[in-house]
């Protein structure tokens, strides 16, 4: 039988470990992750991509490309990654989500790091024909 002090020891060690995650992209420490309608809420500078490259435009294409990113203390967007969607539009994503200002996350009043996503939807045919 266990005693009561190897199991408050137990306890303790997989307090921190929970308690101490850290983002595996980026190494920083946060609390959690987001969905991408609270971060949507959280949006306060949105910067629309160069959605027209013109291989992009002759191709017609069409998609969603959905990034993963941090959302540091003061709002500013840390290390997008390419999570799907159409190569030939992921990088004017990318460019355009770099750019993205959020609100701070508050936990318990204190501003913290949060993991999240956006999707991006693109129609060159539709957004580029008066081009």
């Amino acid at each position: 039988m266990k005693t009561p002090a190897c199991f408050v020891l137990t306890w303790a060690i997989l307090s921190i470990n929970l308690f101490a995650q850290t983002n595996r992209t980026t190494g920083l420490p946060y609390e959690i992750n987001i969905s991408s309608g609270v971060a949507e809420k959280l949006l306060i500078h949105k910067v629309d991509p160069d959605a027209c490259p013109h291989i992009a435009m002759a191709a017609h294409v069409i998609g969603t490309v959905v990034v993963g990113f941090d959302i540091d203390k003061n709002g500013n967007v840390l290390h997008p990654t390419v999570v799907s969607g159409p190569a030939m539009l992921r990088k004017p994503v990318l460019d355009a989500v770099r750019k993205y200002k959020y609100k701070p996350y508050l936990l318990n009043g204190e501003a913290v790091v949060v993991g999240t996503t956006v999707s991006v939807q693109i129609d060159t045919v539709r957004d580029c024909h008066a081009e």
